[in-house]
């Protein structure tokens, strides 16, 4: 249900706006809006779909774990 609800708001959204900007010659920002539409149905779905998607947060803790470390070993 979750799943064809995101897919008719997206379309409502898009064919009210996307006809707009045409009109007014908002090339670029039709590019942008679609994409930023896009990302928000496509993890909209995701969340729908209850897919677990880990957390960018972890990532960035694993990269930056071992400069933070070794920065802190020189400085003490």
């Amino acid at each position: 249900m979750g799943i064809v609800v995101t897919l008719i708001v997206v379309a409502v959204i898009a064919a009210i706006e996307v006809p707009l900007m045409w009109k007014k010659k908002l090339i670029k920002e039709m590019w942008a809006f679609s994409f930023l539409l896009l990302l928000g149905a496509f993890f909209s779905l995701i969340n729908a779909l209850h897919i677990s998607v880990s957390n960018p947060l972890g990532w960035m803790i694993f990269i930056y774990k071992p400069i933070s470390d070794t920065i802190s070993a020189w400085l003490s």
